[in-house]
């Protein structure tokens, strides 16, 4: 199965401004997080504490 990723206008001007390796890693990333979904685990996303939604994960590149 693979997940939709989704995006905001935001971190697109962020993006574009990084530098080619740093893309290439979060694009990495992104590619994991769509081929696993909620799935994807340490080291690639990890928990967030005291969130009002249960199970928020953040994603770590």
């Amino acid at each position: 199965m693979s997940w939709d990723v989704e995006n905001t206008d935001e971190f697109g001007g962020w993006f574009v401004d990084l530098s080619e390796a740093d893309q290439d890693a979060i694009l990495f990333t992104a590619g994991l997080l769509m081929a696993q979904g909620p799935s994807l685990c340490f080291p690639h996303s990890s928990g967030i504490a005291n969130s009002r939604h249960s199970h928020m994960r953040e994603l770590r590149i």
